[in-house]
């Protein structure tokens, strides 16, 4: 990897950390920041929200974020301002009031725009256990 994509990898897991950490502290502000205009986000369970039917779920209080990890993260830059994420992503949520923990394999694409990375499209995929 070349350093300029090296410093691509650092700046998106950088961007992730902080998406995770608002999600966890429910900071909406921070959120609003992170998450691209474009987003489509793509829960395990298969239902599909926008933007804005995201963070109203969040404000609401319908998604809590209770824990979040990742492990084998790996960064695949796309061009410049463009790349996926891909890993395991175990967490701990609760969705209207019933706590899930959710073992998922994740698809995430990021772009820069504005000089900020942010999120574009979240898919997650259960891993059978």
């Amino acid at each position: 990897m070349s350093k300029e994509q090296s410093g691509l990898a650092e700046d998106v897991l950088a961007a992730e950390e902080r998406r995770c950490a608002a999600m966890l502290a429910n900071d909406a502000s921070e959120l609003n920041a992170l998450l691209d205009p474009r987003l489509a986000f793509h829960h395990s369970n298969g239902a599909v929200d926008d933007k804005t039917a995201y963070l109203v779920k969040m404000a609401a209080g319908r998604i809590e974020y209770v824990s979040i990890g990742w492990t084998e993260e790996s960064v695949i830059p796309l061009a410049g301002s463009a790349a996926l994420l891909t890993g395991r992503m175990l967490t701990v949520v609760r969705v209207e009031g019933m706590e899930k923990r959710l073992d998922n394999r994740v698809l995430e694409g990021w772009a820069k725009t504005d000089g900020t990375w942010r999120l574009v499209a979240f898919q997650s995929t259960p891993i059978p256990g």
